[in-house]
């Protein structure tokens, strides 16, 4: 069974202004791939493939499949793999198998299970971000410090430790 959703203007799809085009709400179950163009919110349960423009999966919403999607907002559980541009995993979501995605924001609290890759040119960590500042230092500083120790005696010791601040 394959489900196909199409937006009532479809030159404008995918934007963040956009009003969602489709809903599948809470109480709903489809068993089979599914198709669309625009946005579509999905509360409920699917077990097949989803492609399409721009999908939320709310907290209620479950895939078991694969998502193939330009923009995906997951605040819900997937349990596949994921092919994305821009990928949004909210606190309360949860992936469990391969992501692939050009643009990737995780929140915390969100569980990721499986392969990342994001194609972005620069990854980092932020400081801050996930631990306090004070925590961050402590952690480089006993990383540094750790190296030193490694080297042991009759060994030269690491001449350059980077850091970012």
């Amino acid at each position: 069974m394959i489900v196909m959703f199409f937006n009532k203007n479809e030159a404008g799809s995918g934007g963040d202004k956009e009003a969602v085009t489709s809903v599948i709400g809470q109480e709903m179950q489809l068993i089979g791939d599914i198709s669309f163009k625009g946005k579509l919110r999905l509360d409920g349960k699917t077990e097949g493939n989803i492609q399409g423009d721009y999908l939320i999966l709310g907290e209620s919403g479950m895939v078991v499949g694969d998502v193939a999607v330009n923009i995906f907002v997951c605040s819900g559980r997937v349990q596949g793999n994921v092919n994305v541009k821009k990928l949004q995993v909210t606190s309360s979501g949860v992936i469990n198998g391969k992501v692939d995605a050009a643009d990737l924001e995780v929140e915390s609290g969100a569980a990721l299970s499986g392969e990342v890759k994001s194609r972005s040119k620069e990854l980092r960590l932020v400081p801050g971000s996930a631990i306090p500042q004070e925590e961050w230092d402590a952690r480089v500083q006993e990383a540094a410090a750790g190296k030193a120790k490694a080297a042991g005696p009759g060994k030269p010791a690491p001449t350059k430790a980077t850091a970012a601040k």
